[in-house]
């Protein structure tokens, strides 16, 4: 997992500005995790990175979900130390075991720059995505309900 822990400021805000953050799931019991990130190449105008993070009970995994609703909840703002960038967080969706939001960076250059993030659960896998563009919407949860879906064909 990355570790982008000391470039966040609240540091309990990390687990929104991105997937898969090594502080976030230290000491929840996860086993394993695979992450892919992409994006658009040199013009960098679109940007993912899901990841599915196992944990050895569905339980686990819920209690996870769980804690990070309230960890989400509590962030309204943050800031990126190393680009000085600020973001504002938008309205929280808990819903169908699965948290999403929106994050917008200040003062981005046109057209604008913000992050979608999702987390959801499906028996003992978390999904976690983060996607960004001018206008991610709901990007992230609906690559992470796509995710989510393949997970649940298959137990």
């Amino acid at each position: 997992m990355s570790d982008n822990s000391a470039t966040m400021a609240p540091a309990e805000c990390l687990a929104l500005d991105g997937a898969a953050e090594a502080a976030v799931y230290a000491d929840s019991g996860s086993w394993a995790e695979h992450d892919q990130s992409l994006n658009d190449g040199d013009e960098f105008t679109h940007y993912l990175k899901q990841a599915v993070v196992l944990f050895p009970t569905p339980e686990k995994a819920g209690a996870f979900l769980d804690a990070s609703a309230q960890q989400w909840s509590a962030c309204r703002q943050y800031t990126h130390l190393e680009s000085g960038t600020t973001w504002s967080v938008g309205q929280m969706s808990n819903a169908n075991r699965a948290l999403s939001t929106t994050t917008t960076e200040h003062d981005a250059a046109a057209p604008g720059w913000g992050c979608g993030r999702a987390l959801a659960q499906r028996n003992n896998v978390v999904i976690d995505v983060n996607t960004c563009s001018a206008a991610p919407m709901n990007s992230a949860l609906t690559i992470a309900d796509q995710i989510a879906a393949n997970i649940a064909a298959r137990w």
